[in-house]
């Protein structure tokens, strides 16, 4: 047998499963998902089409028509919804509840707009970790500027020769990989310097920061009793960084958003779910409560520094893909 047919007789397989999650089968997944919680992940808050730039390099978006079918779905099966907020003060579904958690990372604008619009209509609370140089910014950060250069023919051959010129470990990258080697193989030390010789600066944030939230923005999700947490200042991933780098990162985060808020908040998301042992013992110096992307459930074991979230599997057609990313965190 080829390995292309394999492979075709393997995903027929795993879609197969999907009759699993039929709708006389949601009691036998209710009881299954109860006594701990799900915590799901999503970006972007948008249709496909919003931010080209993003959605070319970035986390695909979810419509807000499918991020309100989603909740609606959990909530009709009886989900206890909280926050880390709500977790850290002793709430927890019982053992015949299953639990939800929503969260947002980054911070983009549009969930403040789209998904704060779609969780105010359902009555969800969430939790939005914000990445704090995005809010009521004049230029883009690092990451979306790599994006922006990448995203045009001219802009991305002077990208990938600038990146050459400078790092022998690019001269092997193709152009088309340049933007990923450089945001998921080199140091901030050597990419932003990279991005200040290339220029354009002022033509991105034309297009890119209004992408971005204002102070306002955060405070009214803030103020509609959902949960603000860090996700860093300029979003970089642990592994550009050095300890003392990250831990600074960390701390200008919290402080900018005591700031915004009038208040410290108590939990935190890795940017990338980049992380490295010891992160943890640093990050419990300033926050109580650490989120990961491990795609596991929230049990009343779950450490506070290393609490498991589920990734928005992306875009997907089949109500039962759906409904078995619902009930299962993954596909």
């Amino acid at each position: 047998m080829s390995g292309g047919l394999k492979r075709q007789l393997g995903r027929l397989g795993n879609r197969s499963l999907d009759l699993l999650f039929l709708p006389p089968f949601d009691p036998l997944w209710r009881r299954r998902c109860s006594g701990r919680i799900h915590c799901l992940l999503y970006h972007r808050v948008d249709e496909p089409g919003g931010a080209p730039v993003l959605d070319r390099f970035g986390v695909p978006p979810i419509p807000p028509a499918q991020l309100e079918s989603e909740l609606a779905f959990l909530r009709r099966q009886g989900a206890l919804f909280l926050t880390f907020a709500d977790l850290l003060a002793g709430s927890f579904p019982s053992p015949r509840q299953p639990g939800v958690i929503v969260c947002f990372d980054d911070g983009l604008r549009d969930n403040y707009t789209h998904g704060l619009a779609v969780l105010q209509r359902l009555g969800i609370p969430a939790t939005f970790f914000q990445s704090t140089a995005l809010i009521d910014a004049e230029r883009p950060i690092w990451e979306h500027l790599l994006y922006w250069h990448g995203a045009e023919p001219r802009r991305a051959a002077a990208l990938a020769a600038s990146a050459r010129r400078r790092l022998p470990a690019a001269a092997a990258v193709p152009e088309e990989g340049m933007v990923e080697f450089l945001r998921e193989r080199c140091s901030w030390a050597d990419v932003e310097p990279l991005l200040a010789d290339l220029g354009g600066a002022a033509e991105a944030a034309a297009e890119l920061c209004p992408l971005y939230p204002t102070a306002a923005d955060v405070r009214r999700a803030h103020d509609a009793g959902h949960e603000i947490g860090s996700h860093g200042h300029q979003h970089l991933p642990r592994r550009a960084i050095d300890a003392a780098g990250f831990e600074r990162e960390l701390v200008r985060s919290l402080d900018t958003l005591q700031s915004v808020l009038g208040h410290r908040p108590t939990s935190f998301s890795y940017p990338f779910d980049s992380r490295l042992p010891g992160d943890a013992e640093i990050c419990s110096r300033h926050v109580r409560q650490v989120a990961t992307v491990a795609g596991q459930p929230i049990t009343r074991a779950s450490s506070p520094l290393a609490l498991p979230r589920f990734t928005w599997p992306g875009p997907h057609r089949s109500p039962l893909h759906r409904r078995r990313w619902l009930w299962k965190g993954r596909l």
